[in-house]
């Protein structure tokens, strides 16, 4: 693959973490396809290596090696394996916001059980 970008799984990863997101690498065998369905959550895409044909809302996208698709929220889609080979991608579902632990004000009427 000579020309190819190399994609820094590191740096994406970092990237992504900023941005709310996870950061998974998959490894695809030639002809594999996934299915999602519609989640409640934005995702990401990256090719590492290989061709990669990407289907979402009807729209056939082919993503070159380094190209990051986003996917919103409520969006079906397919990813197949269209190079012949075993290729890798990165894949991230935003992160649901942490909830801040709230301090305890009034512990209120506790209620006692006799033994």
């Amino acid at each position: 693959m000579e020309g190819s970008p190399i994609v820094d799984r590191t740096i994406v990863a970092k990237d992504w973490h900023a941005r709310g997101f996870s950061c998974g690498m998959w490894i695809d065998h030639a002809g594999r396809e996934w299915k999602e369905a519609a989640l409640e959550t934005e995702e990401l895409f990256m090719a590492m290596s290989g061709e990669f044909e990407l289907e979402m809302d009807g729209e056939q996208l082919h993503p070159s090696v380094g190209e990051e698709v986003h996917i919103p929220i409520g969006v079906s889609y397919t990813i197949r394996n269209i190079g012949g080979t075993t290729a890798r991608w990165l894949y991230g579902r935003k992160r649901p916001p942490s909830v801040a632990l709230q301090p305890i004000t009034s512990t209120g009427d506790l209620i006692h059980s006799p033994l």
